[in-house]
């Protein structure tokens, strides 16, 4: 298995979740600079949305990649 493919994988996975994440939060928002609750968690919630994001997309990433690792070498023997 090839590690360092499989890291890379995870990596663009993740960024391409995070900005999932981010424009799910631009779309949760009517005006993204004018919060409409004013406590602290909704002051952070784009900031979790973008970590879940990321989060998600790199477990998606490093999987999908180790599924196809595993099938090639599976295919080699």
């Amino acid at each position: 298995m090839n590690i360092k493919l499989i890291i890379f994988s995870g990596v663009m996975t993740a960024l391409v979740g995070a900005v999932i994440g981010l424009a799910a939060a631009q779309i949760g928002q009517r005006n993204f600079n004018q919060l409409k609750y004013e406590t602290q968690y909704y002051k952070d919630l784009h900031n979790r949305y973008a970590l879940i994001g990321a989060s998600l997309g790199f477990i998606i990433g490093v999987g999908q990649e180790c599924v196809r690792e595993l099938k090639a070498d599976g295919d080699d023997k």
